[in-house]
């Protein structure tokens, strides 16, 4: 594993005229976009992906292009790592011979060319966080092992944990948005109308035909409102 990369904003309340996280975007494209347009993106935005933009959906590729583009264009975008990067990562550093494997199981043949990763998607993939502090809140892909006496120094929870309780001494009173772990609309409204310290923000994208599930959806850390895209990926 990896060492962690993490990033610390101090000003992201001053600087952005607006606050986002959106989690587990798996490849659809379409989908992601639409969400895009429907919060009206604007470059003094600040937009986190708090990772597994990749695999499972049809156009990973594209998604990793948009990030490219709209950073290049001017946006705001912080992307961070799920386990589905890692992934990739594990299999192309460590594993290369695992490569076919890789792409036939993750549907990811656009990020390759005969075999090999194409170069912007290596180093964008790399070059994500395993989480970011702000002022007002913890993001990451999965959680951390409070249960360690150095949580934020453990990448693997940052991936790929499951559940885990709120230490609220290290959290300084902060709240922690996760992806990783689907959750159904429901619950997800639920633990933000009751101003719970950890909020969900997968609810299974790729899963349309789980009731509660099969939406992108984008949290605004300022005003606390959730905004709902169906999957336009999948049929």
């Amino acid at each position: 594993m990896s060492e962690v990369r993490k990033l610390i904003l101090t000003d992201s309340k001053k600087k952005a005229a607006r606050r986002f996280a959106i989690s587990d975007i798996h490849g659809c494209f379409k989908t992601f976009n639409a969400l895009l347009a429907q919060i009206a993106i604007k470059k003094d935005d600040y937009l986190f992906i708090l990772g597994d933009a990749v695999n499972r959906g049809p156009d990973s590729a594209s998604i990793l292009d948009e990030i490219i583009s709209m950073r290049e264009n001017g946006y705001n975008i912080f992307y961070l790592r799920g386990n589905h990067e890692q992934l990739i990562l594990d299999t192309i550093e460590k594993k290369p011979k695992h490569t076919k494997k890789l792409i036939q199981r993750t549907g990811t043949a656009d990020l390759f060319d005969k075999r090999i990763i194409k170069e912007k998607y290596h180093q964008t993939l790399a070059e994500s966080y395993h989480y970011i502090e702000l002022e007002d809140y913890f993001l990451v892909h999965a959680g951390f092992d409070f249960d360690s006496p150095n949580p934020f120094d453990l990448a693997r929870p940052m991936l790929f944990i499951n559940k885990f309780k709120l230490n609220k001494e290290l959290m300084k009173g902060k709240k922690v948005i996760v992806g990783h772990k689907p959750k159904s609309l429901h619950k997800i409204l639920r633990r933000i109308s009751r101003n719970k310290n950890k909020i969900y923000i997968d609810n299974g994208c790729v899963n349309i035909k789980l009731e509660g599930q099969g939406n992108l959806v984008c949290y605004n850390l300022d005003s606390k409102a959730l905004s709902i895209q169906t999957n336009l990926d999948i049929q």
